[in-house]
């Protein structure tokens, strides 16, 4: 099947490796890569396309499709990967000249945040809409959405059990690392950590700048990882914390899934999502307070043959259940064939 795949694809991003799974399942991805256009624009024309999702690069990106729907030709599929500047009236140029169906595809709540009205209007001219956010599954219907697909956030191929090298090690070990941008319950967990005495790691891109003002994070934190360096990053951490924003009812995130498909012990929030995904105390440890995550941090540092115990069942269960973005987007497109 061939498939034209609009999202922004720079090496690191989840739209790039859903697009390339796609090709590892034996289909041939058409790429249309917005962050081109993000690239060359001003911080200025930047930040009217976030907070408005209008202005010149918007237009631009919609010009550009409209002229590529005029010479695509044998497209099975079009999949529109977080489709939030995409206007429906672009989308149904697409589907009109290459007769073909259409998927959006976000693992990010577009509701909650990252609201657009571009994306909303579009909703009902999409044959089928995969999302990650349970709650938003009714949302989606009452937008119009002919069919939703729910589904994991999952890992990808970069994610499995690997050797490092003493470089690596020497780079990124930690006896607790969180990968991931700043939000304030992220830095209050964090904080408390910080005072245990362990060997703890943040990564992120804006927790430098957060450094400047909060003297606990000085020499914990880094600027962010990307490609290969984030999976090694969580190969060569004791304990992978698995945190959840509170901007949005989040149950799990990608470093659900991440930290224990790279054979690394998951110690993450409790929610009934993670007690389904993982059976607590077996494949993943979970925590409902701060007084809990530093017993269960504290236990497990000091308990090896136990923590790599449960790695193992947690990367065991991730190829048991099918976590894979393989697997999940392999299912994706089986509930897409059932709309023919």
């Amino acid at each position: 099947m061939r498939i034209f795949y609009v999202g922004k694809l720079w090496r690191g991003t989840t739209s790039l490796a859903r697009m390339e799974t796609l090709n590892d399942l034996g289909h041939e991805a058409v790429p249309f890569d917005i962050s081109v256009f993000e690239s060359n624009a001003s911080r200025l024309v930047q930040s009217i396309a976030w907070r408005l999702y209008a202005g010149p690069m918007v237009s631009a990106i919609n010009r550009a499709l409209w002229r590529e729907a005029q010479n695509l030709q044998g497209i099975d599929l079009i999949w529109v990967d977080k489709g939030v500047w995409i206007y429906p009236e672009t989308l149904q140029e697409l589907k009109q000249k290459t007769g073909a169906m259409a998927i959006h595809y976000t693992p990010d709540s577009q509701f909650w945040v990252q609201r657009s009205r571009h994306f909303v209007a579009g909703i009902p001219f999409y044959d089928l809409l995969v999302t990650t956010k349970e709650w938003e599954v009714d949302a989606y219907k009452r937008a119009g959405a002919k069919r939703v697909h729910l589904t994991y956030q999952g890992y990808d191929s970069r994610f499995y059990p690997r050797t490092v090298s003493e470089p690596e090690r020497s780079q990124y070990d930690s006896d607790v690392c969180f990968i991931g941008h700043t939000q304030p319950h992220y830095a209050e967990r964090l904080k408390v950590l910080s005072t245990l005495g362990i060997k703890l790691r943040i990564w992120g891109d804006q927790w430098p700048a957060y450094a400047k003002r909060h003297s606990w994070a000085r020499g914990l934190v880094s600027s962010g990882l990307w490609g290969e360096s984030y999976p090694t990053a969580l190969a060569c951490a004791k304990i992978g914390l698995g945190l959840l924003g509170k901007h949005i009812p989040e149950t799990s995130t990608t470093r659900s899934f991440e930290i224990p498909a790279t054979g690394t012990f998951l110690l993450a929030e409790r929610t009934e999502l993670h007690q389904q995904l993982f059976e607590e105390g077996k494949e993943a440890e979970f925590f409902s307070s701060d007084d809990e995550m530093i017993d269960k941090a504290k236990y497990y540092l000091a308990h090896d043959e136990a923590r790599r115990r449960i790695a193992a069942a947690g990367r065991a269960r991730c190829e048991r259940s099918g976590y894979s973005s393989v697997e999940l987007l392999r299912r994706v497109l089986e509930s897409f064939g059932q709309l023919h």
